[in-house]
């Protein structure tokens, strides 16, 4: 992984920041204590090394799934013959996350994807609660939210027991929400795929290997062929730009997107942009603007043909979302353009051939979802910067060759 930041960060008091990081040590350990304590009153410590019913418990978007899938892979690999369960939300009806991304996954036995306002009554919970008593689940692997408190912890750690779960793992505090800019500066945090292997690592699974198994089909190839034959022009390398993000505060500027897609083109690259159905709009004014050699495959393709349309890119150039991780799954390289809400390195994407552009601001770790600042961090990032990136992978061989200079 590469990372480029802006110099100029001040020097905080050393004193100062040296008490700060020894309390938030002190209380992550002590909180995980806690966690760890109440875990081994309700199970036994061992995990069984057989079991017949499994259960992964992972909450979440496309991004979260992504980042959990080698822990899935890895627990199955523990389990190679029990019944496999996903117990998964997306959060509200209309977000996608594991149901699209996973449907048709041969190593999962059963997804079980319940919604916000299927909990959200005493009476839907305890449907659920009875639903998966029925269940009798051997094993309970939780692969926690990055946010999650203590409060949600202890409550799913409750649910899982009353669920008559025999053995369950996996509540950790990983997050805490204040003194953020002094865990920015002093603090070292791993991304969320590695975060999350070293969840099951301390169940006792094995975690040597890393795959994402996506469960592409032939269906998936031909649905791309067509899609790339009747958009795009043969015979040159293929970026997929991805100018849509959840949070407005990651969104680099539209204009900036247009600017780089122009260099690009001229470089002789061709260009795909992606997004879901909130993106369309601004995918559609960018192809606009960018003109020739650039197609708007926006809400066109179902998550999986996306997977597979990125397998066929030479690079992927996103903003903090969902596509930086569904490239880091399939191997193709990203440049990932970040801001500077959330702590550096969490939701960086998965894998050595990637670039991740962040610039540092006073402001840093607000955990905003909308900047009052007019998104300054991220427009602190230029194009010119972006276009070096993309020489640099072809300079070192990651990008097919085309003529032209940017």
């Amino acid at each position: 992984m590469e990372i480029a930041k802006s110099e100029g960060v001040p020097r905080p008091n050393r004193l100062a920041q040296k008490l700060q990081l020894r309390a938030l040590r002190a209380t992550y350990w002590l909180l995980n204590a806690l966690l760890g304590a109440a875990t081994a009153v309700l199970w036994p410590s061992r995990r069984p090394t057989t079991a017949e019913r499994v259960c992964i418990y992972r909450i979440g978007n496309v991004g979260d799934t992504i980042c959990a899938l080698p822990a899935m892979a890895a627990i199955r690999r523990a389990y190679p013959r029990a019944h496999l369960t996903l117990l998964t939300s997306p959060g509200p009806r209309q977000l996608p996350g594991a149901k699209q991304l996973l449907a048709g996954a041969d190593w999962l036995d059963e997804m079980r994807v319940y919604y916000d306002e299927d909990i959200s009554t005493i009476r839907g919970c305890w449907n659920l609660l009875k639903e998966l008593r029925r269940r009798a689940f051997d094993v309970w692997i939780e692969l926690p939210d990055d946010l999650q408190t203590l409060r949600i912890a202890l409550r799913n750690m409750l649910f899982a027991r009353l669920a008559g779960v025999k053995w369950a793992h996996g509540w950790r505090i990983n997050t805490i929400r204040w003194a953020v800019q002094p865990q920015a500066e002093g603090l070292n945090f791993p991304n969320e795929t590695n975060r999350l292997m070293s969840t099951v690592r301390q169940a006792g699974v094995g975690t040597d290997t890393v795959s994402f198994p996506l469960p592409l089909k032939p269906h998936h190839t031909r649905a791309v062929d067509t899609l790339l034959r009747e958009y795009l022009p043969e015979g040159l390398p293929l970026v997929a730009v991805a100018p849509g993000a959840k949070r407005p505060a990651n969104r680099w500027p539209m204009e900036r997107f247009a600017e780089l897609g122009k260099l690009l083109v001229r470089r002789g690259f061709r260009i795909a942009l992606l997004g879901g159905n909130s993106d369309a709009g601004i995918c559609r004014q960018l192809a606009e603007s960018i003109g020739c050699g650039v197609a708007n495959l926006a809400d066109r393709t179902e998550l999986l043909e996306s997977c597979e349309l990125l397998k066929r890119c030479s690079l992927v150039i996103s903003n903090d979302s969902g596509v930086q991780h569904l490239a880091a799954a399939v191997g193709t390289p990203c440049i990932s353009l970040f801001s500077c809400r959330d702590f550096p390195g969490k939701w960086w994407p998965f894998g050595d051939q990637n670039i991740v552009l962040r610039r540092w601001v006073p402001c840093h770790t607000c955990y905003l979802e909308i900047c009052p600042y007019d998104n300054h961090c991220l427009k602190l990032i230029e194009v010119s910067e972006v276009a070096e990136c993309v020489e640099r992978k072809q300079r070192e061989g990651k990008l097919a060759s085309c003529s032209g200079i940017l």
